[in-house]
């Protein structure tokens, strides 16, 4: 108070009375201290209260490419000293390559040294111990199952869950038919219109391969991993690594976004259906067995990121054909980054984030524009992808 009074004193204004002091004095903590309460909100970590660092069990299905989304993750999990990392790919020798970095990685960590509830030394020095390979195909159910037992038997559980694998496809319908007016290949006949069987049958075989990875292989591991998610983490998380594709209509990248929105809408309803599981068992007369914790579900939806996931497509050659335009590429634009795209996961996961985020964030508004001028965004996506 003497404080407000002396100021009051030295800008010559007449002081008011305690009561009026009292309540300016209020009033201007309130305003000092507001930025700090929001700064605080929106950088708190609650799911770590719950799951401690060094407790929690992630894995990773698709950590296997070089410089990927799923590496990035892996290798941000283990600097940050959790339980268990267990790095899942086709590709055993690219997933013992991301293993090793990881390991460098959790050498340097800082937050699971400094914490006083971790483990000592000797075991802190056992990164090896910590991260897991193991070699599968999600799309083959088979495959998964087997990846299901050994995470159930070897870590009694699961608490995060990434699903970052995938394959793209990058021509336009009628380029995988063999007759796109636009943008021709190498063997197309330019004086054909009309696709004969081998395109069709072309178009097919691009149509499932896409969907077998993209939207099947998430389905068999949605159901192969909720049951452990639920039953075994206090505070349970699903994560896919999805793709603004998924948001948009996609020129030349038809049976990818196709593909992804399928994946998308699949990921959102099961969703729903592991709210209504754990609000079943919430219940005490449910009768429904183990209880089922929530799952949180969060999807990312990010932009052009800049890595090899471009030749992962299964419509093209990429040894054989020239891969198609993108102008981010072309122009050499900035990309974001697998490691951004990775902080900026965790750090959501962290938060109990829930529903869909997309990167760079702007593009959470074009998808509202795109409901009100379609033709806006559709120009857009023309020049974007230069067809």
């Amino acid at each position: 108070m003497d404080l407000i009074s002396s100021a009051f004193d030295k800008l010559g204004i007449p002081i008011p009375d305690t009561k009026t002091l009292s309540l300016l004095g209020t009033l201007i903590c309130i305003v000092l201290t507001a930025p700090l309460a929001v700064m605080f909100h929106f950088s708190a970590r609650p799911r770590i209260q719950g799951i401690k660092i060094y407790e929690e069990r992630v894995l990773i299905l698709g950590a296997s490419n070089e410089r990927g989304v799923g590496e990035a993750l892996a290798l941000q999990y283990a600097r940050r000293g959790c339980r268990d990392l267990i790095l899942v790919g086709r590709n055993l020798e690219g997933l013992e390559a991301v293993r090793k970095r990881c390991i460098a990685q959790a050498a340097e960590g800082e937050e699971y040294d400094m914490s006083d509830e971790a483990p000592g030394d000797e075991a802190k020095l056992k990164h090896e111990s910590r991260i897991h390979c193991i070699a599968a195909d999600c799309s083959k159910a088979e495959d998964v199952d087997k990846l299901r037992k050994q995470v159930s038997a070897k870590f009694k559980g699961l608490d995060t869950l990434h699903i970052c694998f995938g394959v793209s496809a990058l021509l336009p319908l009628l380029g995988v038919a063999g007759v796109d007016p636009i943008r021709p290949t190498e063997k197309q006949d330019l004086t054909k219109v009309f696709p004969d069987a081998s395109g069709l049958l072309a178009v097919q075989q691009a149509v499932t391969s896409a969907s077998n990875v993209n939207v099947a292989g998430t389905a068999i591991c949605l159901a192969a991993f909720l049951p452990m998610l639920q039953t075994t983490s206090p505070f349970p998380a699903a994560v896919l690594m999805s793709s603004a594709a998924a948001l948009f209509a996609t020129p030349t990248r038809s049976v990818y976004a196709a593909t992804k929105s399928a994946q998308l809408s699949l990921f959102r309803s099961v969703a729903i259906e592991a709210q209504a599981h754990a609000d079943k068992s919430a219940k005490k007369d449910s009768g429904s067995g183990k209880r089922r914790n929530k799952v949180r579900f969060l999807s990312i939806c990010p932009g052009t990121i800049a890595t090899s996931f471009r030749h992962s497509a299964v419509d093209l050659d990429s040894s054989k054909a020239a891969m198609p335009q993108d102008l981010a590429w072309v122009k050499g634009e900035k990309m974001l980054t697998s490691a951004d795209v990775a902080e900026k996961t965790i750090f959501a996961v962290d938060r109990y984030t829930e529903g869909t985020i997309t990167l760079p964030p702007f593009y959470a508004f074009a998808t509202w524009l795109d409901k009100i001028f379609p033709s806006f965004i559709a120009k857009q996506a023309r020049k974007k992808y230069a067809y």
